[in-house]
């Protein structure tokens, strides 16, 4: 099992102060976001000087399009090619969304039939991930596969991986131990993106929200799930300065691995 930290949450620091504050505050490695910071043609250059300071396990799409990495299509591609480039084992992508109009993702998306194949994966695994409903009063669904269930039948008909998402599976109002359990019966479950929420905030920190975090981590514990466990709260969740940051996220880091990690005793 590895303990990660999104570069995501600290999205407005600079990647290489980002995966320092990560080794310092005791993570394994990190879930490396593909944001604006690495929409430029040295993006490389500048993974590489962050990976020299800690591992990356996971690869995140980028959210949004960005003008270096293309279509949604393209940055996919792009993103699997950079994890096996790099040594990076997992990617991980969030399916169309009707509601941000993605038409030609969303046709793409339905005709392939084997992710792995198609991308040119080889040993790289491509992971999907579940989202969430929005909106406070009249909750959408806005991108396809919302349904977790749908999610898991095609992602096994299509050759995907997963990715667990604890606070989008919390805005339906779900036991997440019960749908973690789902996920993790299809022995594709590669990554558990850790957070805590509300019916109105969403990407809290352990603790600060409704779900049952320790009981989901000591469920992870008791069945053997041992892949990645990534924490990715909301920026706004972590301390301004840089002493306090880092007490946060060493706070994090040993709290995760207090319930996830089995004591071996001697």
């Amino acid at each position: 099992m590895k303990i990660l930290f999104s570069s995501g949450t600290l999205y407005q620091w600079p990647l290489k102060e980002t995966f320092l504050l990560a080794k310092e505050a005791g993570f394994d490695g990190c879930d490396l976001v593909v944001n604006r910071s690495l929409d430029d043609p040295h993006f490389k250059e500048r993974m590489q000087e962050a990976l020299a300071i800690l591992p990356a396990y996971s690869l995140h799409v980028p959210f949004t399009r960005l003008a270096i990495w293309g279509t949604q299509v393209r940055a996919l591609a792009r993103s699997v090619q950079t994890a096996r480039e790099l040594g990076i084992r997992l990617v991980n992508f969030h399916p169309p969304s009707w509601f941000h109009h993605e038409i030609t993702f969303y046709r793409w998306f339905r005709k392939v039939h084997d992710f792995q194949k198609e991308l040119d994966c080889q040993d790289v695994l491509l992971a999907i991930e579940n989202m969430p409903l929005i909106g406070k009063r009249l909750k959408l669904a806005p991108y396809v596969l919302n349904d977790y269930q749908d999610l898991l039948e095609f992602g096994i008909k299509k050759n995907l991986y997963f990715t667990f998402d604890t606070t989008h599976i919390g805005t339906f109002d779900l036991d997440p131990v019960v749908s973690f359990l789902s996920f993790y019966k299809t022995e594709r479950l590669k990554n558990v993106h850790l957070s805590d929420s509300t019916a109105a905030e969403s990407h809290l920190f352990p603790g600060r929200g409704a779900l049952p975090i320790a009981r989901l981590l000591n469920t992870m514990r008791r069945v053997g799930y041992d892949d990645l466990v990534t924490l990715e709260v909301a920026p706004q969740e972590l301390p301004v300065t840089k002493e306090w940051l880092v007490r946060m996220m060493r706070y994090a880091a040993s709290f995760m691995r207090m319930h996830l990690v089995q004591e071996e005793h001697g």
